[in-house]
This record gives C-alpha cells, sequence and structure tokens, in this order.
C-alpha cells in the first residue's frame, strides 16, 4: 500500500498484520480521489474509521488543509502515528484514538469531506451516518 498522488507520492505504508483492519486498495483508492479530487485542495477532510491511514494520509497528501483521522484500536493508531511520519505530513495531520461517536462530539468545526468505511458485519455504516 502507498500514497498514489500528492506531496508523499509513492510513499509506501506501514499496514497491521492483522484482521483489525483491510486496507483499500490502490486502484479503489485512486478512482475515489480521481471522484473528489477538486474538492480536496483547501478542504478539511476526516477519515473516520483511519485503520491504516491510507486515505486520511492521501488527501494530505493531495492538499487538504486538514486531515483527521479517528480509529479506536491502538494498535493501528500507532501504523498511522508511524505512516504520519514517514509521509512526512504532520502538520496537517490530527489522530483521534478513540470512538468515533467521541471523536464526533468533540469536533468542533466545519467538515468538508468525510470518508466512511467501517469494519464489516457491523452496523457501523449506518450508526455513523446517522451521527
Amino acid at each position: 500500500m502507498r500514497i498514489i498522488s500528492g506531496k508523499a507520492r509513492g510513499t509506501k505504508l506501514y499496514t497491521l498484520d492483522s484482521n483489525i483492519t483491510r486496507p483499500t486498495l490502490d486502484r479503489v483508492k485512486e478512482s475515489v480521489f480521481n471522484i473528489i479530487q477538486n474538492n480536496i485542495i483547501e478542504s478539511v477532510f476526516v477519515d473516520l474509521f483511519s485503520g491504516s491511514g491510507a486515505i486520511g494520509l492521501e488527501a494530505a497528501s493531495r492538499g487538504a488543509k486538514k486531515v483527521i483521522l479517528c480509529e479506536k484500536d491502538k494498535n493501528a493508531a500507532n501504523i498511522i502515528k508511524k505512516n504520519i511520519e514517514k509521509t512526512h505530513l504532520n502538520e496537517n495531520t490530527i489522530l483521534y484514538n478513540m470512538n468515533y461517536e467521541k471523536m464526533i462530539e468533540e469536533l468542533n468545526e466545519k467538515i468538508d469531506i468525510i470518508y466512511i468505511d467501517p469494519p464489516y458485519k457491523t452496523d457501523l455504516a449506518y450508526e455513523s451516518l446517522k451521527k
């Protein structure tokens, strides 16, 4: 898994060796970002279930003004921290190592893009959209 475009283009990311996260394939990530590219520059971007941080860091690499990463799993959050350091995108990224509901309650700013890709076999997609 790597950053596809922008300032950190080509940087290989760390991933977890477990079933906790399921990385988004590069071709899927590229398709998503091709669709939203014109809205990313200077945006506030939230990656609600961050996993390795690949989606949020891709947004940061492509010019998002601020990227908020939310991941409740401690091991995944540690991988995200390593990926933030490796990509040198720490100036405009913030990591919340907590449940998405608590993070949403703490946010007090205008969000431009929210990326929601929760774990399979849960109702978190529906529940997070309600929040």
